[in-house]
């Protein structure tokens, strides 16, 4: 925009030329001439185009001088063609020299008329190619700058799931060590209470102390389960599914397997084990049955679902409803928690599962 604008500034300050000789049909031809030209340039600014077209504009002024009246407007598609690749002075020597041998046949104050143009052009020139240089490293350092916002974030976003998955490892790590501890320690106390109130019964036949001694065995029986209960539970949230796969596959040596591990928030621990069994066992019946030398396990987490991919590009076999006591287990364990269970045979064999994810509905339903 602000080349058009100084060009038009330029073409108007050679219009004004026609106030100091009288016009005749050539100007008016090198008028059209010179504002084709320079809307040309600006639409096919590569080299060689500009050069050879002013060369051609200078030759023709040596024989109609009246073009020279618009070199203040083409001096400007010059400076640009010549001085923005080069930079170098000794570069305006031929349009001074076609500038002069057609204005020599001018007045003094003609001449100096048109010089004082194509300094204007000049500067006008400088001035944009200033700004267009401005304009563009600024732009360099603003999508440097956005580049490297988005690196940034991206790294921290890496971080902070990292750190997430460490704090989540080292909590399921924690709640193992809780559970082996109340498992070993606090269970054989109750384990060893609940026999002492046992053989007390037994040798203690006196009828006052049966009713409390029965309490006493009741309420520690019933603590006894409490603690089975707590220490299940502590182990079904320590279960890493992702540590678990990563473990499975890298225990797996019949043939490479790529593992794709994309969930954020752990899924619940029956859906956990539900992969778990039958990663185990999709593992296994590619080592038995599928003569591939590449498998693929995909772990994904939807917006609605749980999703378990397991493929292999071995030779596979013939799939049957009930054929396998292995598959049939899938089945079970899948239909179980309301999913699906897809077994195909193309280019190998694949196992594919989705199992809802129930905290999705429920908040669909709330």
């Amino acid at each position: 925009m602000n080349r058009l604008t100084d060009k038009a500034l330029l073409l108007l300050y050679s219009l004004g030329s026609c106030l100091l000789l009288q016009t005749d049909p050539v100007y008016v031809c090198f008028f059209f001439l010179a504002a084709a030209l320079s809307a040309f340039f600006e639409v096919c600014p590569k080299k060689p185009f500009p050069l050879l077209a002013l060369a051609l504009y200078g030759l023709i002024t040596l024989i109609f001088p009246q073009g020279v009246f618009f070199f203040p407007l083409l001096a400007y598609d010059y400076f640009s063609a010549v001085l923005f690749s080069s930079g170098r002075l000794w570069a305006l020597m031929p349009l001074g020299i076609l500038f002069f041998l057609p204005a020599s046949k001018y007045s003094s104050f003609v001449i100096y008329y048109l010089l004082m143009g194509i300094c204007l052009g000049g500067i006008l020139w400088y001035r944009s190619a200033s700004y267009e240089k401005l304009s563009q490293n600024y732009k360099k350092v603003r999508d440097d700058g956005i580049e490297h916002n988005l690196l940034l974030k991206e790294k921290n976003k890496t971080l902070i799931e990292k750190q997430n998955y460490e704090i989540y490892a080292a909590t399921l790590k924690e709640r193992n060590r809780i559970a082996r501890e109340i498992h070993d320690h606090v269970g054989h106390m109750l384990s060893r209470a609940i026999l002492l109130t046992g053989a007390m019964k037994t040798v203690f036949r006196d009828p006052s102390a049966k009713e409390p001694l029965s309490q006493l065995e009741d309420t520690l029986n019933t603590a006894m389960n409490n603690i089975r209960e707590s220490v299940h539970d502590l182990h079904n949230e320590a279960v890493n599914l992702r540590e678990t796969a990563e473990n499975l596959v890298a225990d797996f040596h019949y043939c490479p397997v790529s593992l794709e591990y994309d969930i954020d928030n752990p899924p619940p621990p029956q859906v956990r084990y539900c992969f778990i069994a039958i990663l185990k066992e999709g593992l296994s019946n590619i080592s038995a049955h599928s003569q591939a030398d590449k498998a693929w396990v995909t772990i994904r987490e939807h917006p609605a679902m749980y999703q378990l991919i397991i493929r292999d590009n071995g030779a596979g076999g013939t799939f049957s409803p009930g054929k396998g006591i292995g598959l049939s287990n899938m089945q079970e364990r899948v239909e179980a928690l309301k999913g699906t269970i897809h077994f195909q045979e193309n280019k190998g064999f694949q196992i594919f599962v989705t199992i809802p994810n129930k905290k999705t509905e429920n908040s669909i339903l709330e």
